[in-house]
């Protein structure tokens, strides 16, 4: 049977032209690698959830050994929070037994005062009928003096002095006491020395940020050095000084000076005072200081624009200068002049005197505006302008005392 089945095959597969004999043979190669294909896909598969089921396994045990451990953890936690928490507890109670018997032994020395006090300022009195009344020895006998005391309104006066205002007694079994107006007013007394003991704070070499309020146009020319411009700055942060500290100057007001340089085309700030005040208003510094002014580029002086209107005021005296000579151009050809040893004479010419004193008359009005317009020049130095709201460094030089100041 099975040679009848292959001698069948060969005579269908001889019967085959090599065309279909090709395409048979490729589809059964492309299914044998289709069949490969798909049982290697098939057994990666199987890995794969056999890897991942036992990862998961050993995650679970892992997690497991991981819980029991953070309970123990938590567990050794709370029993150490729980011993402090107990000891510290035993402690505040130990305090607060020492604090009863402080407490304890602080009433009994006050009823032993008061008990004290009641017993040096209680009088026995005497039994009826014997030394008098009782009225009699509750009164204390009279002081020989001018100034004596009155029970009525339980004062004692001073010796040498009249008597004082009349207080409210204090009464002990009866007896006035002697007012204890003295002391309150020598207490009150060292109050008010104290109050005006004047505080001081050194303030060292240091420096702060600063907000320029005022701007200025500073004159740039030595003539201006006689009068500088005076500028307000607001200190914007504290103070720093050496040594990484710092002093809360925020808030505090900076008068200085400044002098324009046109060869650095900056004004030069000089600092004049230093001036703050309490929140409240009853304390005040204003105290001179030593510094100057740096701008945000880390150099000395603030940058400004130089402003010269000298310009205008030149060309125009120049133009009167040119007038003039032309003036004088004019009065030479209206004269005729004669030497001799004893000098030069000019005399106008008759046919053009009205031109002579016309050409005079310009010459002089024009020197006179000459003379105007260069006065107006020396005037108008150059300065050096500077806008408000910049946001500068102020440097103190020089360590200061500053002293508080009671209003």
């Amino acid at each position: 049977m099975v040679k009848n089945a292959k001698e069948t095959l060969k005579k269908k597969w001889d019967s085959f032209s090599p065309e279909a004999k090709k395409k048979i043979v490729v589809l059964v190669a492309l299914g044998v690698l289709i069949f490969s294909i798909t049982g290697l896909i098939l057994s990666k598969k199987e890995n794969n959830q056999s890897n991942q089921v036992e990862t998961v396994r050993k995650s679970e045990q892992t997690e497991s050994v991981d819980v029991d451990l953070l309970r123990k953890a938590q567990y050794y936690e709370t029993k150490k929070m729980i011993e402090e928490l107990r000891k510290s507890n035993e402690e505040l109670q130990k305090e607060i037994k020492n604090l009863k018997k402080q407490k304890e032994e602080l009433e009994k020395k006050m009823v032993e005062i008061r008990e004290s006090e009641k017993t040096s300022f209680s009088i026995p009195l005497p039994p009826p009928g014997e030394g008098g009344t009782s009225e009699e020895a509750i009164l204390p006998p009279p002081v020989p003096t001018s100034s004596t005391c009155s029970i009525e309104s339980g004062v004692m006066p001073e010796a040498g002095k009249e008597s004082a205002e009349p207080v409210q007694e204090k009464v002990l079994s009866g007896i006035g006491i002697v007012s204890e107006k003295v002391e309150m007013k020598k207490e009150k007394q060292k109050e008010k020395g104290k109050k005006n003991k004047k505080i001081s704070y050194y303030l060292p070499p240091s420096f702060m940020q600063a907000t320029l309020l005022s701007g200025l146009d500073a004159p740039a020319v030595s003539k201006g050095r006689g009068n500088p411009v005076p500028v307000l700055l607001r200190i914007k942060a504290p103070a720093v000084l050496p040594n990484e500290v710092k002093a809360n100057l925020k808030g505090c007001f900076i008068i200085a000076e400044g002098l324009g340089n046109l060869a650095t085309e900056r004004a030069d700030l000089r600092l004049v005072s230093l001036s703050c005040i309490d929140k409240r208003g009853r304390a005040v510094i204003d105290q001179k200081v030593k510094g100057f002014i740096v701008d945000t580029d880390g150099k000395i002086g603030l940058r400004g624009r130089v402003v010269s209107k000298m310009g205008s005021v030149l060309a125009r005296a120049l133009l009167a200068g040119f007038v003039s000579g032309i003036g004088q151009a004019f009065g030479y050809r209206s004269y005729t002049y004669t030497y001799s040893p004893e000098g030069t004479l000019a005399l106008p010419k008759t046919n053009e005197a009205l031109s002579a004193g016309i050409a005079g008359g310009v010459r002089q009005a024009a020197n006179e505006l000459m003379r105007f317009y260069m006065e107006l020049a020396r005037q108008t130095i150059p300065v050096v302008e500077v806008l408000p709201t910049r946001t500068v460094t102020v440097v103190i030089s020089e360590g200061v005392e500053l002293k508080l100041k009671n209003i």
